[in-house]
């Protein structure tokens, strides 16, 4: 059995099934971005976890994935139960500042597209000084021979 938003048990069997895909690009969206690493995972915090770890083809898309939905019956009916699932997209590719994108929308029997335009990191410039990543060292740690930043 999983749990709604209201905490209430749903019977598994009563779910649907909806699709995505994430398409990544740069530039504008101009660009499509090969090897790029998405992962989908569930909007609350019982199934947060990667449920998706996935690369982007040549066109910048992620394969195919099918996603439980509530059933398709719920957009019919009046009630306080939504008839889609929510998930969280994370995409990152190396050289470029990641993504992330929650409550993405999901519905029984539709194929979802989800866009995500990624920018380029800057690049380094000698000339200027950009902060290094530093580990902070706490005083107890200093007494042992580590240096206070």
């Amino acid at each position: 059995m999983e749990r709604n938003d209201r905490n209430e048990a749903v019977n598994v069997s009563d779910k649907d099934v909806g699709y995505l895909i994430v398409r990544v690009t740069t530039a504008g969206g101009a660009i499509p971005l090969e090897d790029a690493l998405v992962s989908i995972r569930g909007e609350n915090a019982a199934d947060s976890g990667v449920l998706y770890s996935l690369k982007t083809d040549r066109d910048g898309r992620t394969p195919k994935i099918e996603l439980k939905t509530p059933k398709k019956s719920l957009s019919e009916t009046q009630g306080n139960e939504r008839p889609y699932a929510l998930y969280n997209v994370d995409v990152m590719k190396k050289g470029y500042i990641p993504v992330y994108y929650h409550s993405v929308p999901v519905f029984p029997d539709v194929l979802s597209v989800q866009p995500a335009q990624m920018a380029p990191l800057p690049e380094a410039d000698p000339e200027k000084n950009y902060p290094q990543r530093q580990d902070f060292v706490t005083e107890s740690n200093e007494s042992e021979g580590g240096e206070a930043v």
